[in-house]
Order: C-alpha cells, then structure tokens, then sequence
C-alpha cells in the first residue's frame, strides 16, 4: 500500500491527545465486543467522550492504543486497517502510519507517503476526524 499525497491543510481545529496516568490506566477492564480479549469495553457512563478517538478502533473507549489489536471498528462496520507493532502504528500489510498526522493538528514533517488516515486510509485526514470514528456525544445529547 503505497500512498503518495500532500498534507491536508483542513484538518479539525482541537487539542492533540492528552496522556492519561498510570492510576487512570489501572481501571482498563478486559474487552467484550466482538468476543475478543483484545478489544477494548467501553464505559459504562457519558464519558468516553472525554477520550478521543483511538488510531485503531477509532472508539472513544479509555483505553491504551498501542494494546488495541481491535479487527473492527467500534461499531463493527469496516475492518481495522492499522495495528500497533512496538509502539509504532502501520497498515496491516506492513507500511508505516505517520501516529502524529493522526492528531487534529496533522505533522508538520514531509514525510508524505506516511500522511493517511488510520481508519479509512484517506489523505485528507487523520484517524480525529475520520468519518468512520465514534462520535463524541455531549451530556445534553444522551438518552436516558
């Protein structure tokens, strides 16, 4: 999978990710969807909204990204197409993703070829703003 392109210049105007602490991390529960121990569960209230989309699953579960070895999406619509080998995000055939292109603010380095999204492979943005990622809902939104 070789792509070539330009970085995109209308990537989504928000924060990068923010890192979570080790005792946040401790409370990761084992994976339900998709009957797999590698997928992550989301939680059980409104605030998976806080955590923005992950590079792989494209959930907005609290979760560890290089851990997700998710095969689907979060909804189970579309196949994963990137996993996490050592720390290092690349297309399950091997090529590598640029992880900070990912983020709102895209990467200012010209390594163009690794500028695609890591949920639907397109070059117009990252894994943020991919069509295919959860959507955050805010508390005025959820249905009790």
């Amino acid at each position: 999978m070789g792509h070539q392109c330009s970085p995109s210049t209308s990537k989504c105007p928000m924060s990068p990710p923010s890192y979570q602490s080790p005792d946040a991390l401790a409370l990761k529960k084992p994976c339900s969807f998709h009957n797999s121990p590698h997928n992550p569960t989301p939680l059980p209230t409104s605030h998976n909204s806080e955590f923005l989309p992950c590079a792989v699953c494209l959930g907005h579960y609290r979760h560890i990204v290089i851990d997700c070895k998710a095969a689907c999406t979060w909804d189970s619509t579309h196949k994963t197409i990137a996993e996490c080998v050592n720390k290092g995000l690349f297309t399950k055939d091997g090529c590598n993703i640029c992880g900070r292109w990912q983020w709102n603010e895209g990467c200012p380095k010209n390594h163009d070829n690794r500028h695609f999204c890591s949920g639907c492979a397109a070059t117009t943005h990252g894994s943020q703003c991919c069509p295919h990622a959860q959507k955050s809902c805010s508390a005025d939104t959820l249905q009790t």
